[in-house]
């Protein structure tokens, strides 16, 4: 039940939780109840009390009849309980966890999970330990373009392996018969190999969190793409 009158005495807790839901609510008047209304929000019934007044005029002694509302029975709809859920449709976040995949390892490759992510486990702040956890990934790359380019060659690396599965006359040829698209393939496995697999093969790069996150997923994302090819 919610009093009514020139000032507000008691609330619903019910209604003045939605309310409180927006930042710098107004004062709780019948003006937000009827708004609330008509958002479909709230249904109430309106009570009233009836005052008369007597008067005389050149008829007679008349009698004038006022009405005023002095309380609503309140309930919320479902859509006000979905309205409080959703914030009152704050914007969708949900696409910050596919903007940061690390978050959420579910989909991740097999490898990089049982190879990578134990050794981020001792201190995922750490660049020493997201500089090996880089290496190892730039080396599962370099295994997969082996195993699914069919090259038994263990000596064949960096470029040349990458050569091997994506020139024209490579392996996974047949697989991408389109040339633009092909040497699209082997320009970019090829620019990973050199400006992150060869730097991190032979120093110490020692990478921010988030540059080693985003380029593990990223090279999650190459050894997807050599499974389709598969």
């Amino acid at each position: 039940m919610v009093w009514l009158g020139p000032e507000v005495g008691s609330e619903s807790d019910l209604v003045q939780g939605i309310i409180h839901q927006v930042p710098n609510h107004p004062a709780f008047t019948k003006g937000i109840l009827d708004a609330l209304g008509v958002a479909n929000l709230l249904i109430f019934t309106s009570n009233y009390e009836t005052t008369t007044e007597q008067f005389s005029s050149y008829f007679g002694p008349q009698a004038k009849h006022k009405q005023r509302e002095v309380n609503r029975s309140c309930t919320l709809t479902a859509k006000a309980y979905e309205a409080v859920d959703s914030n009152f449709s704050a914007p969708d976040t949900s696409f910050v966890k596919h903007l940061t995949p690390l978050a959420d390892i579910t989909n991740l490759d097999n490898e990089i999970k049982h190879r990578c992510l134990p050794i981020l486990g001792a201190g995922s702040a750490d660049p020493k330990l997201w500089d090996s956890a880089v290496r190892t990934a730039g080396v599962i790359l370099e295994e997969r373009l082996r195993d699914i380019g069919g090259i038994t060659d263990s000596t064949r690396i960096g470029r040349d392996l990458v050569n091997d599965v994506f020139s024209v006359t490579g392996t996974l040829a047949p697989k991408i018969p389109n040339l633009s698209e092909r040497q699209g393939y082997r320009d970019m496995y090829a620019g990973i190999v050199g400006v992150f697999r060869n730097p991190y093969s032979h120093r110490l790069i020692d990478p921010t969190p988030e540059d080693g996150g985003a380029f593990i997923v990223f090279v999650n994302l190459l050894l997807k793409m050599l499974e389709d090819l598969q």
